[in-house]
């Protein structure tokens, strides 16, 4: 008698359609409403993470414990999960030495925030409506900033410590804090110019780098603990959870035994065709940050090496980094006068560069002469910090 492998066929395809069914009623539609870094919807902020990473900054994600030891830049883009007194703490720490923090939230994840406004001093003024935001004061030294769509949000009292960026009819929608003269906590009320979808539109980009450009280092963090990754969720092993993730390794193991005893290819070999493939959000996304890193706009890093030199120079004497450049040298001129002329000169020359499209040859250049002349200035005996 010849044995036949139609049952074992039969409860194969019955379990793949019950695996699928599941599937489809377990999973949301879309994922346009997800704030993640992970996620390619129009709230993610997926594009700003590639982006980021093809100009070339070190960026990472928090998932699984909230550690900032190798941090310098948090990116709070919609925090849905509540902040406890020692993670709030640990952010504090951050800013307090130096460090920046990106705080984003919309009317969704404002009671989230709140704790950290709290922190830093910002409250909350009203709600802001649609519209363009334009700059509140010139913060961006290129002068590239000029509308920031925005939708119908909050608005942020405008009072010390807050100093305001953007204003949208009238109400002040993004401001910056110096926390006890350590570094700075950057406040945008609404989520549009940071997601995927309002990166692309208006100078949403340019007002990204224009904040990055202040900040003390490049390792940038999205912090993904505060949208659910945390120590008990993420991960692979949650695949396997839940009965939807049961079900699907079932039938993915009924599946490897049944082609494994029928010894066959399962149907006909298909033929190479000519059919397209239809791009997903996440390529789309990718080709997006490629297309910026070739656009050659590196004129913010010599912008960023101009700003970190005056930081380095301000520390050994004492002279206010926040001055322009011609009274800041000036000041300089007044106790080393020899090293002025060099400064002036690195000073104009960085400038320049944030003003073009340098290469990369230009700008490795005036790393190397910036190194230089910030190690000869920290060895001068009389000027040792």
């Amino acid at each position: 008698m010849r044995r036949t492998l139609q049952p074992l066929g039969v409860l194969l395809v019955a379990l793949v359609i019950v695996a699928v069914l599941a599937v489809a009623i377990a999973v949301p539609p879309s994922n346009n409403g997800d704030p993640s870094s992970r996620s390619a919807g129009k709230l993610g902020s997926l594009a700003l993470y590639t982006w980021l990473g093809r100009l070339g900054l070190p960026v990472s994600r928090l998932s699984g414990t909230f550690d900032l030891g190798a941090t310098d830049v948090l990116v709070d883009y919609d925090p849905s999960v509540a902040f406890t007194k020692p993670e709030l703490d640990s952010v504090m720490r951050l800013v307090q030495r130096g460090g920046d923090l990106v705080l984003v939230f919309d009317p969704g994840t404002v009671d989230t925030a709140l704790p950290l406004l709290q922190r830093v001093g910002v409250e909350i003024a009203g709600t802001a409506p649609a519209g363009p935001a334009t700059p509140a004061q010139p913060f961006d030294p290129a002068g590239r900033v000029h509308t920031v769509p925005t939708s119908a949000g909050f608005a942020l009292l405008e009072q010390p410590p807050l100093v305001a960026l953007l204003r949208s009819g009238g109400m002040v929608v993004a401001g910056g804090v110096r926390v006890n003269g350590g570094g700075r906590a950057w406040i945008v009320a609404d989520s549009a110019p940071l997601s995927n979808d309002g990166l692309r539109h208006g100078d949403s980009a340019f007002f990204v780098l224009s904040l990055l450009e202040r900040a003390r280092g490049g390792r940038i963090a999205f912090d993904e603990f505060h949208h659910g990754e945390g120590a008990t969720s993420g991960g692979a092993g949650s695949i396997f959870a839940g009965p939807v993730g049961l079900a699907a390794l079932l039938a993915a193991v009924l599946l490897v035994v049944f082609l494994a005893v029928n010894g066959r290819r399962v149907g006909r070999p298909v033929a190479a065709g000519g059919d397209a493939r239809v791009p997903s959000a996440a390529t789309y996304i990718d080709a997006m940050g490629e297309l910026f890193a070739r656009s050659r706009q590196r004129g913010a890093i010599a912008q960023r090496y101009a700003d970190e030199l005056k930081r380095r120079v301000s520390a050994v004497t004492g002279v206010d980094s926040g001055l322009d450049d011609a009274a800041f040298i000036e000041a300089v001129a007044g106790a080393q006068p020899e090293s002025s002329d060099a400064l002036r000169a690195l000073l104009g020359r960085a400038r320049a560069l944030a003003g073009g499209r340098p290469d990369e040859a230009a700008l490795l250049h005036l790393a190397r002469d910036v190194d230089a002349f910030e190690r000869s200035w920290v060895a001068t005996p009389q000027w040792r910090p």
